[in-house]
């Protein structure tokens, strides 16, 4: 965001299915707005509660522009905002959840996300990637991120090309750092090997 030059007093910002997640309150440090999504609905999410929208000072993790941020009810598949409103969208490992065959849920989210976004602006979108290439309704893998997501977007344009290596994880006993890892962490569901992906996309 800071280095498209988003992160200033006149970019308003929306998070999508964004919980109660401390970046809407970071964000609402840096920008003139940040809108947070999502069902706030706690019998199915405790991660995005029900009194989030009335009472979000309640789950700050540090001091915020309280009246930079803005929570609402809102189904991610159907964005109620006006076409090119914002200058930011975001979404943080929620696309996959979103349903639908082929991913279709979590397109049609970022098809919304395309329609509500400004020309130049940017989305940047976390999600699960499976690096040993088994098919998952929700998670991607080498051909679906493509396939179900990336080629079927008209105006959100990746902003450099996706980096998928995997390389082998090494620790510098002398310093103690890491060298490249990518991925940093993999996670093990069956017999899929995972972990996440950034997509940062601007609009055409």
């Amino acid at each position: 965001m800071r280095r498209f030059g988003k992160l200033n007093n006149n970019s308003k910002a929306i998070g999508i299915a964004s919980a109660k997640e401390a970046l809407l309150f970071y964000l609402a440090n840096h920008v003139n707005h940040v809108y947070a999504t999502d069902l706030y609905d706690s019998t199915k999410d405790r991660n995005a509660p029900s009194d989030f929208p009335e009472n979000p000072k309640k789950y700050t993790p540090f001091p915020y522009k309280e009246d930079a941020l803005t929570v609402l009810r809102m189904d991610a598949t159907n964005i109620k905002f006006p076409s090119e409103s914002l200058d930011i969208a975001f979404s943080i490992s929620s696309i996959e959840h979103f349903g639908g065959k082929n991913h279709s849920g979590a397109l049609g989210s970022l098809k919304e996300i395309e329609r509500v976004l400004k020309a130049g602006g940017i989305s940047v979108i976390t999600t699960e990637y499976i690096v040993n290439d088994k098919e998952h309704p929700e998670f991607f893998n080498g051909r679906t991120i493509y396939d179900d997501l990336i080629n079927k977007l008209q105006k959100l344009q990746l902003v450099e090309p996706l980096d998928l290596r995997i390389t082998t994880r090494t620790l510098d006993t002398a310093t103690g750092q890491y060298d490249n890892i990518y991925p940093h962490i993999l996670l093990r569901y069956g017999d899929i090997l995972f972990t996440s992906v950034m997509l940062v996309f601007q609009k055409q």
